[in-house]
């Protein structure tokens, strides 16, 4: 109780940051976004067949 007491007085006293955060900024966070979902996909995918490899049967290369 104490902790959420000095947390809600952290955040009514902040100070304004005057911050910038200009249109490129913009671009970059929206790669990153891209490029996560792309590597997750990417990871699951492979453990997916590795996972999958692991359970199936596969006939030797030289019988039929």
């Amino acid at each position: 109780m104490v902790s959420l007491v000095g947390f809600a007085a952290m955040l009514s006293l902040s100070a304004p940051a005057h911050a910038y955060i200009d249109p490129a900024t913009g671009s970059i966070v929206l790669q990153a976004a891209i490029g996560a979902v792309a590597g997750a996909t990417l990871f699951f995918r492979t453990s997916l067949y590795k996972v999958k490899a692991l359970f199936s049967r596969q006939k030797p290369s030289g019988e039929e």
